[in-house]
């Protein structure tokens, strides 16, 4: 009887430290694969080209997207699309511009009536599609469009990109793992932002660059940059970040581009301290990079940037190739110190 007892007291003895072994060996394979993971917080106001980058970081690293996600943008491009259609329509109005075909008249009453573009089969609808291109083909509306910052058309809309509330994607770059948050920027999703803090290695925060001469859609009298510059102020100072890389990406540079060289909307208009010439496309965003770097009071960590346009997919893979790399040199040289 006492030889059955101790066999079995052995017997549970060998499982346990079996089982404490494995036990052990999965959390040092953890370790491990944690090591070798980079976590980027991609944070920054509304209509600052943050989704389009998630999307570019798909395309790039994880095989591009699928035909079904295809076909499940397409109510939100169209839905995109018939909303810029009426916001140029409507600024034709204010800038006085005409439609250069006066046929096109039924068509635009069809587009600013329309409530929806898609029918029951989820396709679009005739007339909506008939009218779009016959819009579209109009000088008149054309031109209006290539000046839709001065009635608050969005950046993004003739891209026909849908935005996200918030996603998280992870894919191979190089040989280190990458997981990349997108939070939405909008004021009352902030609060979320909380939730994706821990062991955070870096912030990429999104500037729009072209935006220094946009008001907030929820707050008209406020300024886009400017509130995009306090809200990175509020990173640079909160704690949570006090040992997180930060990294700025200077985002649609086209756009800030041709504002500067060809609307006459001077950086020096709506950001006082900008004393640089006009038309001094490097010298304006400079101004502006500035302004944000600024922000960072701590002198032992550093604030990086990067200019983008998120609508180019070879310029995205370039900066986030260096950013990567960027980050993985900062997390040996902080191992080093340690």
């Amino acid at each position: 009887m006492g030889l059955c007892l101790h066999q079995n007291i052995t017997e549970e003895s060998k499982k346990a430290k079996l089982q404490s072994s494995k036990i052990e060996r999965d959390l040092c394979e953890h370790a491990k694969t944690e090591m070798n993971v980079v976590k980027l917080l991609m944070l920054g106001t509304a209509e600052s080209g943050k989704s389009t980058l998630i999307k570019q970081m798909k395309i790039i690293h994880s095989h591009g997207f699928s035909k079904p996600e295809l076909i499940s943008f397409k109510p939100a491009v169209l839905d995109n699309l018939l909303t810029s259609m009426k916001f140029v329509l409507r600024g034709m109005g204010m800038l006085r511009i005409n439609l250069a075909n006066k046929n096109n008249k039924i068509h635009a009453r069809s587009i600013l009536s329309c409530s929806r573009c898609l029918g029951d089969d989820q396709e679009l609808l005739p007339f909506v599609a008939h009218a779009f291109c016959g819009l579209w083909a109009d000088h008149g509306v054309r031109a209006a469009a290539t000046r839709g910052y001065e009635f608050e058309l969005n950046d993004s809309a003739l891209y026909l990109s849908s935005g996200s509330d918030i996603s998280e994607m992870g894919g191979l770059i190089g040989t280190k793992l990458e997981q990349l948050y997108d939070v939405g920027g909008q004021r009352s999703e902030r609060r979320k932002w909380l939730s994706c803090f821990d062991c955070i290695h870096a912030v990429l925060f999104v500037v729009a660059l072209s935006s220094y001469d946009m008001t907030l859609v929820e707050v008209p009298s406020v300024n886009r940059l400017q509130e995009s510059l306090e809200l990175f102020r509020s990173i640079c100072s909160n704690t949570v970040f006090m040992r997180t890389s930060l990294i700025l990406l200077m985002n649609k540079t086209d756009l800030f581009q041709e504002k500067i060289l060809h609307s006459g909307r001077h950086l020096r208009c709506y950001l006082s301290s900008y004393k640089g010439a006009d038309g001094d496309v490097d010298a304006a965003a400079q101004h502006i990079t500035a302004s944000f770097s600024s922000c960072n009071s701590s002198p032992d960590k550093p604030v990086y940037h990067h200019y983008t346009t998120a609508t180019d997919t070879a310029n995205i893979q370039v900066v986030f190739d260096m950013v990567i790399d960027q980050i993985v040199k900062l997390n040996l040289a902080a191992v080093q110190l340690l």
